[in-house]
């Protein structure tokens, strides 16, 4: 599943939306990765981004992205993540484009 939400969005409405979106097709053996572009930085922890973790975990969705995704002069944030079952998907490994790993 692929979502976006608009910088200027409203934020309560996206998780609701999101919310409403998710547990009308979750089932117990679905297999879920949901890759998103939600404006919240996950590179600081704040509200902003437990308020996602906190719905998304209620579907065991774990966010596994932990470099920047976007950098503006001296500014980096990691605001384009992707949320997988650790326990379905234990394989799956993401890299920042500027570093490099051999998995064997």
């Amino acid at each position: 599943m692929a979502v976006y939400r608009a910088p200027t969005g409203n934020s309560n409405l996206f998780l609701n939306s999101l919310d409403d979106s998710i547990k009308s097709i979750y089932r117990a053996n679905l297999n879920l990765i949901l890759c998103d572009d939600i404006n919240f930085d996950y590179l600081t922890d704040n509200d902003r981004k437990r308020q996602p973790d906190s719905m998304l975990q209620t579907y065991n969705l774990t966010a596994i992205i932990n470099f920047p995704t976007r950098s503006q002069g001296v500014s980096s944030t990691t605001i384009d993540n992707i949320f997988i079952d650790n326990l379905k998907f234990s394989k799956i490994y993401c890299f920042s484009p500027f570093q490099w790993s051999v998995r064997p």
